[in-house]
Formats: structure tokens, C-alpha cells, sequence
């Protein structure tokens, strides 16, 4: 049985696993969305967390902030589809097949979102968590166990990336 003190975390942290995964499962699926730009397989990754998470639920469940936690988990996990996707494709084109290509994201300018997916692994998942889940800079440093200097420095880089392959003008001009 979970303490008293375990549950006075993070804005009414579900105690029971079911109710944690109602409530961070609708949350994982678009963040992964944004990252993989396949509904279907962040659908997969969504799942894979919190299976994981349900799978250590005694130890999760007493984390400050397990949502961090398990978001930690799909971001790992998504890295590793994306990487794996990378070989399939490079082998698919090797025997002359050309690979399918990912669904757009349902949240906006698909070439943003195209853009994102390029940038590097730590400024990818800054921007996801910032953007689409509404993260403040506190909690992505938490959950991408970095300084919040970092996330800073990754965001700022992530923003003149895309702003340099959108062609902005303001940009172009700095640089």
C-alpha cells in the first residue's frame, strides 16, 4: 500500500496504474506524434512507456513525478524507432525499394514538424516537450535530466535552426 506522503506529488498523481494511464496516455500519444510523424507507431511508443511504467508501478508510483518518468521512457523509445527506421530505410533503398514515407502530424505546418524531426536528439525533445505538451523550461530540464540552462541553450538553437529552413528573413540577417 502506497503511503500517504507518496501521494502528495506532483498535482494529484493518480495512485492506481489504470487512472495514470487514462490520464497520461492521451498526453504521450501527440508528443511521440511530433517526434515519430506516425500516429501508429507513437500509438506503439505511448504504449511501450507505460507498459514499462506499469511494470515497476510500486517503485514509479512513488516518484515525485512519475509522468516525468514515464515521458522519459517514450522519449528513449521513440529515439530508438527513430534509429531503427534510419537502417530500414537504408536498406530498403539498398535493394531498391522506396521506403513508405510517415503520416504528417495533426498539429500544424507539416514542414515545421518535418524540420523538428531533423534537428538533434536533446533540441528535438526540448521543443516537443515545450511546444506541444506546454512544458515549462523547469520541467524539461527534469524530465531531460539536464540544467535548465541547457534546455535554454537547446531551445534557443532549436528556434534559429528552424527559422534559418523557413528562410526568416529577420534570421538570415543575424547570421
Amino acid at each position: 500500500m502506497i503511503s500517504t506522503s507518496a501521494v502528495t506529488r506532483e498535482s494529484a498523481i493518480p495512485v492506481h496504474f489504470d487512472d495514470f494511464f487514462r490520464s497520461e496516455y492521451p498526453r504521450l500519444v501527440p508528443m511521440v506524434h511530433a517526434l515519430l510523424g506516425d500516429r501508429g507507431r507513437a500509438e506503439d511508443v505511448a504504449q511501450e512507456a507505460l507498459a514499462t511504467a506499469q511494470q515497476s508501478w510500486p517503485t514509479v508510483s512513488r516518484y515525485e513525478r512519475p509522468g516525468a518518468w514515464v515521458r522519459r521512457v517514450a522519449l528513449n523509445r521513440a529515439s530508438n524507432v527513430r534509429r531503427r527506421r534510419g537502417r530500414e530505410v537504408v536498406a530498403l533503398r539498398r535493394v531498391g525499394i522506396k521506403p513508405e514515407t510517415a503520416d504528417a502530424p495533426a498539429m500544424g505546418d507539416e514542414r515545421l514538424w518535418q524540420l523538428v524531426r531533423e534537428l538533434p536528439e536533446q533540441q528535438r525533445f526540448a521543443v516537443v516537450l515545450y511546444y506541444v505538451e506546454d512544458r515549462s523550461v523547469v520541467e524539461v530540464a527534469e524530465i531531460l535530466e539536464c540544467s535548465e540552462g541547457s534546455v535554454k541553450t537547446h531551445l534557443s538553437r532549436a528556434r534559429a535552426a528552424l527559422a534559418r529552413a523557413l528562410g526568416d528573413p529577420a534570421e538570415e540577417a543575424t547570421s
